[in-house]
């Protein structure tokens, strides 16, 4: 008698997926997080309608700096100008950078990295240019792009997206190696599919996990980079707000007006805090060891 083997089953995404939302909301640092998230996220957006003060608008009333009060929430910096106006709208650059930054590296390294791990003819190739691009410094290449684009947002946008997109195109590479070999890709090319429906449809749906994990693991690190990069004055320039540019000007008034350099401190820090524990969370619901609890 024939022994009849059952296929493999393999779970949807999207089924998955679901049960990884119902293990976040179950993390309260994961929620947290989230929360934490979702009102800077708000507040950046909003920041024009909640600003007490146009942030480059200077107070002639009282010397400055001038320390919080009931008038200037957050006090205000050597120009008079409003601290909390001013954390608002560098909070919108942080916010920004952070997003577009991780979008280009994900635009770029993830069908990279697709390719790379699909098509073993294409992997030195892919493999070279990722070396090279880890061969530069970031702060080397953000000079350099400063030099040639100018110290603008754009500027730090770029040179962040750059600096993370070997590590996106090596994450999606090692997700679509480990896809490669899974029978149900092996059933998919006997029954005819092509190479891009295959990508599209069995590999792609399927390492999107990982790629999320890592997009949550840049964001901060992109937040804390556009800060870097405003402070030694490669990133947003004044008077345009930014939390780099903050503290960079803060720097000489760190005894009399502390002040100064503690609210956009504690912003970036309160912050990439939370966008590391969103990505903790996210990244244990999403593990596959723990796809089998719902």
């Amino acid at each position: 008698m024939t022994a009849v083997v059952d296929a493999p089953v393999v779970k949807e995404p999207r089924l998955t997926r679901r049960r990884a939302l119902r293990r976040v909301l179950r993390n309260p640092l994961a929620m947290v997080g989230l929360s934490v998230v979702l009102l800077a996220v708000l507040l950046a957006i909003l920041a024009p309608l909640i600003a007490p003060f146009p942030y480059e608008a200077t107070d002639f009333t009282a010397p400055a700096p001038q320390p919080p009060s009931g008038h200037h929430w957050l006090g205000t910096d050597e120009l008079g100008r409003d601290q909390f106006s001013r954390v608002l709208f560098g909070l919108r650059a942080s916010v920004v950078v952070g997003a577009l930054a991780v979008l280009l590296s994900v635009i770029v390294g993830v069908p990279l990295g697709l390719l790379a791990g699909f098509y073993g003819w294409l992997d030195p190739i892919v493999s070279r240019l990722t070396d090279l691009l880890l061969a530069f410094p970031f702060l080397i290449l953000a000079v350099g792009l400063a030099v040639i684009l100018g110290p603008s947002l754009f500027t730090a946008v770029v040179a962040i997206g750059v600096g993370q997109i070997p590590g996106m195109i090596r994450v999606t590479r090692g997700e679509t190696l480990r896809l490669r070999g899974m029978d149900y890709v092996g059933a998919a090319f006997a029954n005819g599919a092509g190479d891009l429906t295959v990508l599209g449809r069995h590999i792609l749906p399927n390492a999107v996990n990982a790629i999320l994990v890592q997009a949550t693991v840049y964001v901060p690190a992109a937040i804390i980079g556009e800060a870097v990069l405003s402070f030694l004055g490669l990133g947003v320039r004044p008077p345009t707000p930014s939390l780099g540019v903050m503290l960079a000007s803060a720097q000489p008034f760190y005894h009399d007006g502390p002040w100064m350099a503690v609210f956009p401190g504690l912003v970036i820090v309160v912050l990439t805090l939370a966008l590391n524990l969103l990505g903790d969370g996210l990244r244990d619901a999403l593990d596959p060891k723990e796809s089998g609890r719902a």
